[in-house]
């Protein structure tokens, strides 16, 4: 009878390990916070140590940023000295995957010469796309904004945006995989011929489209605006992505040439994807870039 009850126990101890390991794991609405949580931390950094020293201290060690092309963060900001440069930046927008260790936010910024400066010389908006570490801590895997006007409003209050339902506990990463990449075909060959409608016809409701000179675009309506007033034949050559362990949040980024008017504009784009309530992959956030043009 001894060893039944040993063995009972050593059985239920087993038993209950996983669901231990289970309530451990951070919920994706905890997980956000600690990530938006990260991003303040971020910012506060570069207020007390400077902003060279700040994105050193976040970016993840092979974190991309863009130069005007993607490159190494880590290597790009060893390089440049600090010079004051007073970066402002504030998230108002974060998306959590339902794995919890991969997200992205995104908000508005500027920057002064100097801290002690009364006015800002530039305005934007920032997006970055954040990785949980396998020590526990958050890392910036991609960074890029675009430059806008100065915003009359004040910024919107922060809101995250979590998965509804219970976690899909058996999720066939494969399965997604190859589901994301029939919608980016989709969109790819649909570019070739008009980069707006084949953007628009993958676009989640809330579509986010940024583009230098513009205050972001946020939803179907407004996105179709912007796009449009730029829309052209686009052809794109992907450089590097990821997707997340729970395979419903992805990005990509690479080269795009697009050709309107008869002249070929050569840029790099970067894009979100997340799937929606019924599993089906959707465009979420589209950033593009023009190269800047050659001075005669």
């Amino acid at each position: 009878m001894q060893i039944r009850r040993r063995s009972l126990l050593v059985l239920l101890c087993l038993l209950a390990c996983p669901l231990a390991v289970r309530a451990a794991e951070p919920a994706p609405a905890e997980a956000a916070r600690a990530m938006v949580d990260s991003e303040r931390k971020f910012y506060q950094t570069g207020q007390e140590k400077g902003t060279r020293a700040a994105f050193l201290a976040f970016l993840a060690d092979e974190g991309v940023v863009f130069r005007p092309g993607p490159v190494n963060g880590q290597e790009a900001w060893s390089k440049r000295p600090e010079n004051g440069l007073d970066l402002i930046w504030e998230p108002t927008f974060a998306a959590i995957a339902r794995s919890g260790d991969f997200g992205y936010d995104t908000g508005p910024a500027k920057w002064k010469a100097k801290k002690e400066d009364e006015k800002p010389i530039g305005y934007g908006y920032f997006v970055s796309i954040w990785k949980k570490q396998k020590e526990g801590s958050w890392k910036v895997a991609l960074d890029l904004g675009i430059e806008t006007p100065e915003a009359v409003d004040k910024p919107e209050p922060l809101r995250m945006v979590v998965p509804e339902g219970e976690p899909r506990s058996k999720v066939d990463v494969e399965t997604q995989r190859k589901a994301l990449e029939e919608a980016r075909s989709k969109f790819l060959n649909g570019a070739k011929a008009n980069s707006a409608d084949a953007t628009l016809a993958v676009a989640a409701e809330e579509l986010r489209v940024y583009r230098d000179g513009s205050f972001p675009a946020v939803g179907q309506s407004a996105a179709a605006e912007l796009l449009r007033a730029k829309s052209g034949q686009m052809s794109f050559e992907p450089m590097g992505g990821d997707m997340s362990s729970s395979a419903d949040l992805a990005y990509a980024y690479g080269k795009y040439s697009l050709i309107r008017n008869g002249t070929v504009e050569p840029g790099h784009f970067f894009q979100i994807w997340q799937t929606d309530s019924a599993g089906a992959w959707k465009l979420v956030l589209d950033w593009q870039q023009a190269l800047p043009k050659e001075k005669s």
